[in-house]
């Protein structure tokens, strides 16, 4: 399956030696077709780690996402998801998977409905990641 780290199978040289081992068991050529294809598989998955191709960067930079504000948010105010949205948004503010380390921070100025939630918004936030 796809969180396999391990594939145990038995091998033999002969199937029809005695021995209810040998029977289920795959014989050399057998093996060699097996990590054959689980070799093929682990390229089809691709890397797990995503990064945009050189031809993507112009659409996500005119499309990426951002946490914007759902209703008017005063200052002063602690955030909660019930605040929160992601949508296409003009400048970009904290990526959609910020949303959740931004909820308990407190703004330090009045943002707008619709308004990109950046960092110099949040008081004492320090991020890992930023659009």
């Amino acid at each position: 399956a796809m969180g396999a780290k391990v594939v145990e199978r038995h091998v033999t040289l002969d199937k029809t030696w005695k021995g209810s081992d040998h029977q289920a068991s795959l014989e050399p050529n057998e093996l060699a077709e097996l990590v054959r294809t689980i070799r093929i598989v682990e390229k089809a998955m691709g890397s797990p780690i995503k990064q945009l191709l050189p031809c993507e960067v112009a659409c996500h930079d005119k499309l990426g996402k951002s946490v914007v504000a759902k209703v008017p948010i005063p200052a002063g105010t602690v955030l909660t998801l019930k605040m929160l949205t992601v949508k296409v948004a003009e400048p970009h503010g904290f990526p959609p998977e910020e949303i959740f380390n931004l909820e308990g921070k407190t703004v330090k100025v009045a943002i707008s409905e619709d308004e990109s939630i950046t960092e110099e918004a949040i008081e004492s936030y320090n991020t890992k990641t930023k659009c």
